[in-house]
């Protein structure tokens, strides 16, 4: 990462922090795991060939990166209703990445389209 020319975070530890190192961590069906989120250090990682990772805060706050589109999207929220239940229905990531993926996929099919 560069800031008026100097990297201030070295690109070998960005792409360490979001590559999960143990089986559990890893994204996808996973049987070691519950969430089909991948983990790094601090990021959520996904499957794919895109390179998306994410931090997703509480009350449903995140910041989306996705760098095989050069995009970044930020969400601001506040669910009152966070964490009030174990399922997703109170979490409501899933819905949120889907809804970001799409708001991704619209905007690669009109610079497809040009």
């Amino acid at each position: 990462m560069f800031f008026n020319r100097a990297e201030i975070v070295p690109e070998n530890w960005v792409m360490q922090s979001i590559t999960p190192d143990a089986k559990h961590l890893m994204a996808g069906k996973n049987q070691l795991s519950n969430n089909d989120f991948g983990y790094g250090y601090q990021w959520w990682v996904f499957d794919g060939d895109e390179g998306e990772y994410a931090a997703m805060g509480i009350y449903n706050q995140l910041i989306y990166i996705n760098p095989s589109h050069h995009l970044i999207i930020v969400k601001s929220a506040a669910n009152n209703n966070y964490g009030t239940t174990n399922d997703e229905s109170s979490f409501r990531e899933k819905e949120s990445m889907a809804f970001i993926r799409e708001i991704v996929s619209q905007l690669s099919a009109n610079q497809d389209a040009e």
